[in-house]
């Protein structure tokens, strides 16, 4: 993609969650039209300081230890609301290592591990997030080891689906307790069990449900309400606090209704696999 001078923009999507890894080390992310996008520009006036997030400069040390590539003047646009579970650390990561290996014509054979990898060095991510990192850059549907750093299963997906997004308003993440996360790690290898088999939507939703009831009260009655309404998929992405529905396009009318009674709503569709490469 290019923008209005020609300059090569590097794209990246958002997400949200089929099976949330925290627990397992498994995990399944799809990704959502919401974008990134970052270049390489001359201009320093547009750069953003990318020395105000560990990640961001986790990622720079890197290319300047391997490549002895310092200080590129980097512009990122963002759709992808922060710290909302709509894996946007991850997009930022892959966008910006696009930008760099397009720009500086450094060839790196695995861009998604190496998001994973400086995430989890940067101590951003406990697994990596291989997951999220993978559909940023893949589109489509992804299952990922992230203990072992592996992609198990890319597949297309749907473009027939529409997908509302809630950013609850007033509503902050709460400080996850890994431990206590891993006390599930039974249901989240029945849920991903589930996902790969082809039941998707259901095991999103009870992906959904379950963060929703150890993380955040209340918000299990706003899926429901949502499925009642006929989403094929409802619940809290990532570790939220963004909830999400997934229902065929141009049926968004009561799932708005119903969001916007508790923040801020996106709407978003399925990306395909390969989309915007």
């Amino acid at each position: 993609m290019r923008d209005g001078r020609g300059i090569r923009e590097m794209l990246a999507w958002a997400g949200i969650s089929i099976v949330n890894a925290l627990p397992l080390g498994l995990g399944a992310t799809v990704a959502i039209n919401l974008r990134v996008l970052a270049n390489i520009v001359k201009d320093y006036g547009e750069c953003v300081d990318l020395s105000q997030t560990t990640l961001l400069q986790t990622i720079l040390s890197y290319f300047k230890s391997r490549y002895s590539i310092t200080k590129p003047c980097i512009k990122i646009l963002s759709q992808i609301p922060s710290s909302s579970g709509l894996k946007s650390s991850s997009a930022v990561a892959i966008a910006i290592i696009k930008a760099i290996t397009q720009r500086y014509n450094v060839y790196e054979p695995n861009i998604p591990q190496l998001a994973a990898e400086l995430s989890k060095l940067a101590g951003v991510s406990f697994t990596g997030a291989l997951d999220d990192a993978a559909a940023a850059y893949y589109g489509g549907m992804v299952f990922t080891d992230n203990t072992n750093m592996r992609v198990i299963r890319v597949c297309d997906v749907n473009d027939d689906l529409s997908v509302a997004v809630l950013i609850p308003s007033g509503v902050n993440r709460p400080r996850i307790d890994i431990n206590e996360m891993r006390r599930y790690s039974s249901v989240f290898q029945s849920i991903f069990e589930r996902a790969l088999q082809g039941d998707v939507y259901n095991a999103m939703t009870l992906n959904g449900i379950t963060i929703a009831r150890i993380l955040y009260k209340g918000f299990e009655e706003v899926a429901v309400k949502a499925l009642k309404l006929g989403a094929l998929a409802a619940g809290v992405s990532g570790n939220g606090p963004a909830l999400f529905a997934v229902f065929r396009e141009g049926d968004e009318g009561p799932f708005v209704e119903l969001f916007s009674e508790h923040g801020k709503v996106l709407i978003a569709r399925f990306v395909r696999l390969g989309e915007g490469m």
